[in-house]
């Protein structure tokens, strides 16, 4: 059996087909990479939102963040491109799951704490409102939070009521921007949140005067720093001085600041 040799044009034609193939290959790795199962969950800043846009006739704002979950790199990308200032935590497969497992409870708590603030609120009036009346605000209040999900929405919603029923504003007539976040409870204390720092961030972009944050450093129980020192931290780094961010332990409080302001 004789070898051949390889003439050059078909060595050209092989190497050709190499590159070819070479140069297909490369794009379908890439899409492989992308969308290989990765996740992430994310946090990233918002918005502020009248109350008046809830159906509250207030002048104040509450305040709420961005999150979600990423399932590989592309997702992870678009989301990096349309939200820069998006935080990310790497996940397992069940994150999804776990996020809307948080959603479901998130929703039951902002239910919970739309009665407290209807209560708060009514409480601060000699005269209080027909079971008749509760019953219709709160169905309506629950309707117009569908949207949002978690507890935080508590302290302004209840100052907001304050306002409605009294007839108030606090705002000056928009002479202040004012916003903030925290629970309310029963007994009229304001309960400490998540996601301080994109809740900061969030009211410094939409140019907030006042920031209302829990104040909750003597009651903290868990690990790290708890809302008050957070905020102070977060002030700190991004050197906030515009915006006034103040610590309230209770509705009371909250209100007697306002009150006062000049």
């Amino acid at each position: 059996m004789t070898n051949l040799p390889t003439s050059p044009t078909n060595r050209r034609i092989r190497r050709e087909y190499i590159i070819v193939s070479l140069l297909l290959l490369i794009p379908a790795v890439i899409a492989s990479l992308a969308f290989y199962p990765h996740y992430d969950r994310f946090t990233a800043p918002g918005d502020i939102v009248s109350v008046q846009d809830i159906g509250v006739k207030g002048s104040v704002n509450f305040c709420y963040v961005q999150e979600g979950v990423t399932s590989n790199w592309f997702e992870r990308l678009s989301v990096e491109q349309s939200t820069p200032d998006a935080k990310f935590e790497r996940a397992d497969a069940s994150a999804k799951q776990e996020l809307q497992v948080d959603m479901d409870i998130g929703e039951e708590l902002r239910d919970e704490t739309i009665v407290n603030a209807i209560h708060s609120a009514d409480e601060q009036n000699a005269d209080t409102s027909s079971e008749e009346d509760y019953g219709d605000k709160y169905t309506h209040l629950s309707e117009e939070t569908a949207s949002y999900y978690g507890d935080s929405i508590g302290l302004m919603l209840g100052i907001g009521l304050v306002e409605e029923e009294q007839q108030l504003n606090f705002s000056k007539g928009r002479k202040y921007v004012i916003a903030g976040t925290g629970t309310l409870e029963e007994d009229h204390t304001v309960g400490s949140v998540g996601a301080i720092p994109d809740k900061l961030q969030t009211a410094e972009n939409a140019g907030v005067d006042i920031f209302f944050v829990p104040k909750d450093k003597a009651n903290w129980a868990y690990e790290g720093l708890s809302n008050e020192e957070e905020a102070r931290q977060i002030i700190s780094i991004m050197d906030i001085n515009r915006m006034k961010v103040v610590p309230v332990a209770t509705l009371e409080e909250a209100l007697d600041y306002l009150h006062h302001l000049k």
